[in-house]
C-alpha cells in the first residue's frame, strides 16, 4: 500500500512541476484547440498603423465626406444607392443559409424576390436623382463595361488559339506598358492619317468615328495583358495531368464551358480589372477627342470632372454623381471576390510544361499571330513616324530637339521620383500587413478586412479626389509633390496587400504555415516571408511603378502645375493637336520607354508568377 501511494505521489509530482500543470482527462477530448496569446501581440497593431493611417486619411475619410455631401445635395439618389447595397445582401448570405438549413427551399426564391424589388426601386431613385446628361454618361459607361466583357472573351479565345507560340507575349504585352493617355494620342494620329483631314459628315458621323477610335485604343491597351494571363493559366492547366484530362479528354459539357470552368478565377479577376478600367475611362478621351466633341462622347468620370470644375469646392452635385459608380463597382468586386474565395493558387511556383503531343500549329494560327503582332506595333510605329518626321525637320535635328526639350525631361524626372517614392512606400507598408492578414485566415480578417480591401481597390478616384483637392488647396499644398505621393500610395495599398496576402497564404496545420506564421525571431520570420513573397513583391513593385508613371487623372486633380507629371505637360499641347502633333508624339514615345522596358524584363520573371502562379516555358 505504501509503495503504491508513493508511486501515485511521484506521478502527481511529475504532473505538477517546473511551472507546468497536466491533468488526466476522465473522458475523451473533443472540440478545437484554443491557442495561447501571442507574446508580442501588440506588435501586430503597430504594424497596421501606417497602412491604416494612409488609407483612412486619403481614401476612407474623403469618401465618407463625399457620401455626406451627396446625401445633402441629392437625398433620393443617395437612398437609391443604399437600396442597391441592401439588395445585394440576401444573395450573398442565401447560399450559407441554404447549406445550414437545407429544409428551407424557399430561401433562394425569397432572396431573388427581395433583390429584384429593392434593386428596381434603387435604380428608379438613382435615375430620378441624375440629370439627363448624367444618365447619358452612365449609359455610355455601361457600354464601356460591355466592351470590357467582350474583350475578356476575345483575349481568352486568342490565348487558346495561340498558346503554342512561346514568343507571342512579347509584342502583345507592349501596349499594356503604354499609358491610356499615350494610346489616345497614338490613335488620334492614326485617325488623322487615315482620314487625311477629310470631312466625314455631320456630328453623328464624327461621334461614331471617335467612339470607335476610343474602343480600339482601350482594346489595344488591355488585350495583351489579358491574353498573357490567360495563356499562363492554360499552360498551368496543361502542366496538371488531372486538369488537362478534364479539358481535353472529357466530352461533356462543351469544350468552351469546360475551359471557362477551369480558368474561372482568372477570368473573374480579368473581368473585374478590365471592367473597372472601362468604367473609369478618362485619359484617352481627353487625349484623343477634340474639346468640342468631348461633350458628345462622354463617360461617367469625364462628366464628373466637368461637374466638379463647374460647381466649385465642396460640390454636392459632383459627389452625388460619383456615388452610383462607386456602389456598382464595389458590388461587382465583392461578387467576383466571392467567386474565387475558395480557390487556392500556387502563387510562387512556376512549371516547365512537358511535351504533350499537342504542340502542332497550323497556318491559321501563324497568320493570327502575325496579324496580332502587326496590330500591336502599328500605333507605336505611328508615334515614331510622327515624332521623327512630322515636324518637317531631319531625323537628326528632331532627335536633337527631343534631347534638348528641358520641359519634357524635367516632367519625366518629376514623374520618376514620385513613382519611385510611392513604390517604396507601398512595398514597405504592405508586406507586414499582408503577412498579418494571411495568418488570420478566419474571423474578422477574412470576413471584413479582405472584402473592405477589395472594395477600396475598385473605389473610383472621384469618391475621394474632390475633398482631397479642396483640402490640399486650402492648406497651401497645391503644386507640391507630397500630397501626390501619399495619395498614390494610399490608392495602391489595397491591391498590393491583396496580392501579397495571396502569395503568403499557406494551408493550415502544415509546415509551410508553421514557417510563415509560427513563433520565431523576427529576422528568421522576415527571411521566410521575403522568400515566399518574392515574385509577388516584384509584381507589386512593377505594377505600382507603371501605374504611377502612367497616371493622368490623380495628377490632374492633386498635383497642379508645380509638380506636373509628364502627362499633364502633354495634355496642355493637345489643345492645338494639329500644330503640336510632332511634339506630342515625341513626348508620348519617350515616356513609354521606361514602363515598356520594365514589362518586357519582368513579365515572365515576376508578373506572371506573382499574379497568377501560372506556368511558363
Amino acid at each position: 500500500m505504501n509503495s503504491n501511494d508513493g508511486g501515485a505521489t511521484e506521478i502527481m509530482d511529475a504532473l505538477h512541476s517546473h511551472g507546468l500543470d497536466l491533468e488526466l482527462a476522465p473522458r475523451r477530448l473533443s472540440g478545437p484547440l484554443i491557442p495561447g496569446r501571442h507574446p508580442r501581440k501588440w506588435i501586430g497593431a503597430v504594424i497596421l498603423l501606417p497602412a491604416l493611417g494612409l488609407i483612412t486619411v486619403f481614401i476612407v475619410a474623403p469618401s465618407l465626406y463625399t457620401v455626406w455631401l451627396a446625401a445633402r445635395a441629392r437625398p433620393g439618389l443617395t437612398l437609391g444607392c443604399g437600396l442597391l447595397v441592401l439588395a445585394a445582401i440576401p444573395p450573398a448570405i442565401a447560399g450559407d443559409i441554404k447549406r445550414r438549413y437545407p429544409g428551407l427551399p424557399a430561401v433562394l426564391a425569397v432572396a431573388i424576390t427581395w433583390t429584384v424589388v429593392v434593386a428596381a426601386v434603387g435604380v428608379i431613385l438613382i435615375g430620378r436623382g441624375l440629370t439627363p446628361d448624367g444618365v447619358r454618361a452612365y449609359l455610355y459607361t455601361v457600354g464601356w463595361v460591355i466592351v470590357a466583357a467582350l474583350l475578356v472573351l476575345l483575349a481568352l479565345a486568342i490565348a487558346w488559339f495561340t498558346r503554342r507560340f512561346r514568343w507571342m507575349w512579347r509584342p502583345l504585352i507592349v501596349p499594356f506598358g503604354i499609358s491610356a493617355f499615350t494610346a489616345g494620342i497614338a490613335f488620334r494620329l492614326l485617325f488623322d492619317h487615315l482620314t487625311e483631314n477629310r470631312e466625314l459628315g455631320g456630328v453623328i458621323a464624327y461621334r461614331i468615328a471617335f467612339g470607335v477610335l476610343l474602343v480600339l485604343a482601350f482594346a489595344w491597351t488591355w488585350l495583351g495583358l489579358l491574353t498573357g494571363l490567360f495563356r499562363a493559366a492554360l499552360l498551368g492547366i496543361e502542366a496538371d495531368e488531372v486538369r488537362a484530362g478534364e479539358l481535353y479528354e472529357e466530352t461533356r459539357p462543351h469544350l468552351v464551358f469546360r475551359l471557362l470552368r477551369l480558368v474561372q478565377p482568372v477570368w473573374l479577376i480579368a473581368m473585374l480589372v478590365v471592367g473597372v478600367a472601362a468604367a473609369r475611362v478618362f485619359d484617352a478621351i481627353l487625349a484623343s477627342v477634340p474639346r468640342s466633341m468631348q461633350y458628345q462622347i462622354d463617360s461617367a468620370t469625364v462628366y464628373w470632372w466637368r461637374t466638379s470644375a463647374a460647381c466649385g469646392p465642396w460640390c454636392g452635385e459632383a459627389a452625388a454623381y460619383a456615388l452610383p459608380l462607386a456602389v456598382a463597382l464595389g458590388l461587382a468586386a465583392l461578387w467576383a471576390q466571392a467567386g474565387i474565395r475558395g480557390h487556392r493558387m500556387s502563387w510562387t511556383a512556376t512549371t516547365r510544361i512537358p511535351e504533350t503531343g499537342r504542340e502542332r500549329t497550323g497556318f491559321a494560327q501563324w497568320l493570327t499571330v502575325l496579324v496580332l503582332t502587326g496590330v500591336a506595333l502599328i500605333p507605336i510605329g505611328i508615334l515614331a513616324w510622327e515624332a521623327l518626321g512630322g515636324s518637317g525637320r531631319s531625323v537628326r535635328a528632331q532627335l536633337r530637339a527631343i534631347g534638348h526639350d528641358g520641359g519634357l525631361w524635367r516632367a519625366l524626372g518629376i514623374t520618376a521620383s514620385v513613382a519611385v517614392l510611392v513604390t517604396l512606400i507601398v512595398l514597405l507598408v504592405s508586406v507586414q500587413v499582408a503577412h498579418r492578414l494571411a495568418a488570420v485566415r478566419t474571423g474578422i480578417g477574412a470576413r471584413i478586412v479582405v472584402p473592405c480591401l477589395v472594395f477600396l481597390t475598385v473605389l473610383p478616384a472621384q469618391m475621394y479626389l474632390g475633398p482631397l483637392h479642396d483640402v490640399i488647396n486650402a492648406w497651401g499644398f497645391a503644386g507640391t509633390r507630397v500630397p501626390l505621393i501619399f495619395t498614390h500610395a494610399a490608392a495602391g495599398l489595397p491591391i498590393a496587400i491583396l496580392i501579397l496576402r495571396g502569395a503568403l497564404l499557406a494551408p493550415a496545420y502544415t509546415p509551410a504555415a508553421d514557417a510563415l506564421y509560427g513563433l520565431a525571431p523576427a529576422r528568421v520570420v522576415t527571411g521566410r516571408v521575403l522568400r515566399a513573397v518574392r515574385p509577388a513583391l516584384g509584381a507589386v513593385a512593377v505594377l505600382e511603378f507603371i501605374q504611377v508613371w502612367n497616371d493622368f487623372f490623380i495628377g490632374l486633380l492633386i498635383s497642379g502645375a508645380g509638380a506636373s507629371p509628364w502627362a499633364l505637360l502633354l495634355w496642355g499641347d493637345t489643345r492645338q493637336f494639329d500644330q503640336n502633333a510632332a511634339q506630342l508624339a515625341a513626348g508620348a514615345l519617350v515616356s513609354a520607354v521606361v514602363p515598356v522596358t520594365l514589362l518586357l524584363l519582368f513579365w515572365r520573371r515576376w508578373l506572371v508568377p506573382g499574379l497568377t502562379g501560372g506556368a511558363v516555358r
